[in-house]
């Protein structure tokens, strides 16, 4: 791992924890570009449940609009404060506080980071507590 690439840019290597640190910062600031910039273009993202977010999605833009914009819709206050990350190898767990009007709850996150970029993301979440807190049902 000591060896020069001639090309590549040192996010190619990042630490996978700082990757997904950097993720979790670009989404609470709204910053959806930079979000992106963080996430493969082909990235997989799972989450379970009956929800209108529920499903498997694939890239940011189907993401963000089959993910994101709904959250802002049914939990206008939503926020993630992770509570405690941990890594092993380039599985990358996150213990979030979840919140928004009507809910307090916990949740699960799993990333695999590739290429300094997460190539999948997974959530564990309470998806009851997320129901009976939906705003538009």
């Amino acid at each position: 791992n000591a060896g020069h690439h001639a090309e590549g840019e040192s996010m190619d290597h990042a630490d996978p924890k700082a990757v997904v640190t950097a993720a979790y910062a670009a989404f609470g600031s709204g910053d959806i570009d930079a979000w992106t910039a963080l996430h493969a273009d082909d990235f997989k993202l799972t989450i379970f449940g009956q929800l209108p977010q529920s499903g498997v999605f694939i890239g940011p833009e189907a993401v963000i609009e089959n993910v994101f914009e709904k959250i802002a819709i049914h939990w206008p206050t939503f926020k993630l404060t992770p509570i405690s990350t941990s890594a092993i190898g380039n599985t990358v767990y996150v213990h979030n506080k979840m919140t928004a009007d009507g809910l307090d709850s916990e949740t699960m996150h799993m990333f695999v980071v590739e290429n300094g970029k997460v190539a999948v993301f997974t959530a564990f979440e309470d998806t009851d507590s997320m129901r009976q807190a939906m705003v538009a049902q």
